[in-house]
């Protein structure tokens, strides 16, 4: 008569708490999902950020940004906005209330479709260089298709920010890529005098720009650039030349 074994069956409640995270740490994002919907303990152990740093939070409407405050979340590296039903909400100071959020998770890195997000202009640039700063790319591009309707072109700094952040990116930056367009180096021709009577191509000349040494210096310390004219005020030979003599 053949014998019988029993086999003991232990829950996983009873490993030990440091056996847990090294299980869940090499879960796939699938299997991760499906894990803190097992128990309570699990999903309590799962909510850890670390444990999410590969998910991508996409935001289409302001409800969205709530996502963003989950435990789970607060590592994230990338955020999503790609999708047509932003549109609408980032034109209503949509964007300023996403870099509000991005502000609080400095491990973002990439946020994809920014580049054709509107309403950066007026975000306190303090915020802007502080959340464009940290990612790993950016596009920074405005081109536009019609040249009397502004309100639909796509991202462009206003001086202040574009000269904070050049001054930030020269310092210290995440950046790995750039790419550089449509943004106007030039100081506004509409705080100039009125009243001087400066011939028009001397005015130009004694404009301020962003300087060339902090142009050259910023584009220097990233590992891949990509410059594009779209306005003859894009970016100056002065500028030019001074990269030039920086990666001679």
């Amino acid at each position: 008569m053949g014998q019988s074994h029993s086999q003991s069956q232990t829950h996983i409640s009873v490993l030990p708490n440091e056996v847990m995270f090294i299980i869940l740490q090499y879960l796939p994002p699938q299997e991760m999902k499906s894990a803190v919907l097992v128990c309570k303990a699990l999903r309590e152990m799962g909510e850890k950020p670390r444990f999410w740093t590969w998910a991508v939070a996409t935001v289409n409407t302001k409800d969205d940004l709530l996502k963003l405050k989950l435990p789970r979340l607060q590592m994230v590296q990338e955020i999503d906005v790609t999708h047509p039903s932003r549109l609408v909400w980032m034109k209503r100071e949509g964007l300023a209330d996403l870099f509000q959020v991005i502000g609080e998770i400095p491990t973002v890195r990439r946020i994809r479709g920014l580049e054709f997000c509107k309403g950066i202009e007026g975000i306190e640039p303090d915020l802007v260089v502080s959340v464009l700063n940290s990612l790993e790319e950016l596009n920074l591009c405005y081109d536009f298709y019609d040249e009397e309707d502004f309100e639909d072109m796509p991202l462009r700094l206003e001086a202040e920010q574009l000269e904070l952040l050049f001054t930030a990116v020269a310092e210290k930056t995440n950046l790995k890529f750039l790419q550089v367009s449509g943004q106007d180096m030039l100081k506004d021709m509409d705080k100039t005098d009125e009243t001087d009577e400066v011939d028009e191509m001397d005015q130009m000349d004694e404009m301020d720009t962003i300087s060339p040494e902090l142009f050259a210096a910023a584009v220097s310390n990233v590992e891949e650039v990509i410059l594009k004219e779209h306005f003859k005020e894009d970016i100056t030979s002065e500028q030019f030349e001074a990269l030039y003599a920086i990666i001679a």
